[in-house]
């Protein structure tokens, strides 16, 4: 026999107005919505999502915008979404957005998803602010300009100030960047805040250190084969994402000189390929499960507070997450720093 709401008050001695109002996406008291999961999995109980749909008027559904399903951090973000909304029985959708041509955001809108969030690409803005007419969109990653919504952001000014901090804390003076599009906000972000901590420690890196250009693996490599080969080699380089951080690692071992001793590399994300070198790669560690987890949260308030009829809506909120430094081998100690560490 299949379990019911009745099944669950039973269970847990909460009353059905808290059990309802938990399933159709309300918010109820942790302690509760823990309770009701374990009566849930204890009785088998499945929420009936299409008869809870046609009740809300709601499908349940979350759509994930990304620009691409082809790397380790847009594949986190749907299953830190996913895991989020499993538990009040929502459901995911996801859809690639490689070009204005595909639609992306449309499609989304066209399976009537309850919210949206959006790794946003340039061409998504337009569509997505007219979804936002009808649905909470929550911005993930970086915040896209015309985009007026919710967003959930790292911390990206401070991750470059961790970098910096660290290195120098090593005793570097020589300090090279391998950055992303300065039009991008994180990564912008991120060399603004390297480079404002290394300049508090009466550290300047040589504006022919500081390289940029586009995310990928081989903007990465070529521009640590133009570090390397400078007068003034830098003695540390910080590289500002995963796929400029495997580039720069490329071109070190083709180079033929030591990670860790003849060159320190502080990279960004990537903690398995911070295991598979030698030594360890030290790395930013972006929290990406949480900043898909904290968007989920995000949607569900929104959804909350039109259920409760709020008007005017609450203007948009950002949510910032720090991020933190994994110390592996790949940063040498040159001597005693003068720095005082920040805290």
């Amino acid at each position: 026999m299949t379990a019911t709401y009745k099944d669950l008050q039973r269970e847990t001695g909460l009353s059905l107005a808290t059990i309802s109002k938990f399933y159709n996406g309300g918010t109820v008291r942790a302690e509760n919505a823990r309770a009701i999961e374990r009566a849930a999995t204890a009785l088998g109980f499945l929420p009936n999502a299409f008869a809870r749909s046609l009740r809300s008027r709601r499908s349940g559904t979350i759509g994930v915008l990304l620009p691409a399903l082809d790397n380790d951090f847009h594949l986190t973000v749907i299953a830190g979404v996913e895991s989020a909304l499993r538990p009040t029985g929502g459901s995911v959708i996801v859809s690639s957005s490689p070009d204005a041509e595909a639609g992306a955001v449309d499609l989304l809108r066209s399976r009537m998803v309850d919210g949206i969030i959006a790794v946003p690409s340039p061409h998504d803005v337009v569509p997505l602010a007219r979804a936002a007419e009808h649905v909470p969109v929550v911005q993930i990653d970086w915040r896209a300009d015309g985009l007026d919504t919710d967003g959930v952001f790292l911390d990206n000014e401070r991750a470059g100030a961790l970098a910096a901090q660290h290195l120098v804390d090593h005793g570097h003076r020589r300090l090279g960047v391998v950055g992303g599009d300065p039009a991008v906000s994180t990564m912008r972000g991120r060399v603004q805040g390297f480079r404002a901590a290394a300049a508090r420690a009466g550290v300047d890196p040589a504006p022919e250190a500081v390289l940029t250009g586009p995310l990928t693996v081989e903007h990465g490599q070529a521009a640590m084969q133009r570090l390397l080969v400078l007068p003034e080699r830098p003695t540390a380089v910080f590289c500002a994402n995963h796929e400029l951080t495997i580039g720069a690692v490329i071109a070190l071992n083709e180079s033929g000189l030591t990670l860790g001793r003849e060159m320190s590399v502080l990279g960004f994300d990537g903690r398995e390929l911070a295991q598979v070198t030698v030594p360890k790669l030290t790395v930013i560690e972006q929290p990406t499960h949480e900043l898909a987890v904290r968007a989920a949260d995000r949607i569900r308030e929104r959804l909350a507070e039109r259920t409760a009829g709020a008007t005017p809506p609450a203007p948009p909120v950002d949510v910032v997450v720090a991020p933190r430094l994994v110390a592996g081998g790949s940063v040498a100690h040159l001597g005693p720093s003068t720095t005082t560490p920040e805290h």
